[in-house]
């Protein structure tokens, strides 16, 4: 049977096992697949960046990162007592942009022109949840949106010059508690548990 922590002897603690952990809102397969569309059109255009794979785009809600398995219940209970007072939304994507600027982007992202305050909403019920339970606050205000890409080094980002395809909407009817794994490939997401809204 595996030992379920690790005795630190030079420190004298012990580590429990951890998971890197995060909320988001998953998109239908055939939004992901007309994101995905879109994303091929930008690569040969902006170079050196890390694009987000089809299968990981999501509305981000609330990253966590690394939080003891013993507490994984904690998280869950926090975030099903969210879902079960709020309903479904109907979410459009926008307009793109970049953390923190698009003089020195990091971060590309496309952000919802329909849905924005709904998932602030969320956000702050799922936020309050979750402090009750002795989780740390979120130091940064939220700001609801798709990553497509990160940059290793900040660079201008030229976006008045793409256009991208209006009219891409789908109904957020459940978020989701992902698992994210890093790996020199990229980091692979696995469910942990989706919650539905209503």
């Amino acid at each position: 049977m595996p030992c379920p922590y690790i005795l630190d002897i030079r420190r004298r603690r012990i580590i429990l096992p951890e998971m890197r952990v995060f909320f988001g809102i998953g998109l239908p397969l055939d939004i992901r697949e007309q994101v995905n569309v879109f994303l091929e059109t930008l690569m040969t255009r902006l170079p050196r960046m890390k694009w987000v794979e089809e299968k990981n785009l999501h509305v981000t809600l609330r990253f966590l990162g690394e939080v003891e398995e013993a507490r994984i219940p904690v998280v869950t209970g926090a975030a099903r007592e969210t879902a079960s007072g709020l309903e479904g939304f109907r979410t459009v994507l926008g307009s793109l942009g970049a953390f923190p600027n698009l003089r020195r982007a990091r971060v590309l992202w496309w952000g919802l022109s329909e849905g924005a305050e709904e998932s602030g909403q969320l956000f702050d019920r799922l936020e309050e949840r979750l402090v009750a339970q002795g989780i740390e606050a979120e130091k940064r205000r939220y700001h609801p949106h798709l990553t497509l890409a990160r940059l290793r080094y900040p660079a201008s980002l030229p976006l008045e010059s793409f256009s991208p395809p209006s009219g891409l909407s789908f109904t957020a009817s459940s978020f989701t508690l992902y698992q994210s794994t890093l790996t020199p490939q990229g980091p692979t997401y696995k469910i942990v548990e989706e919650f539905k809204l209503g």
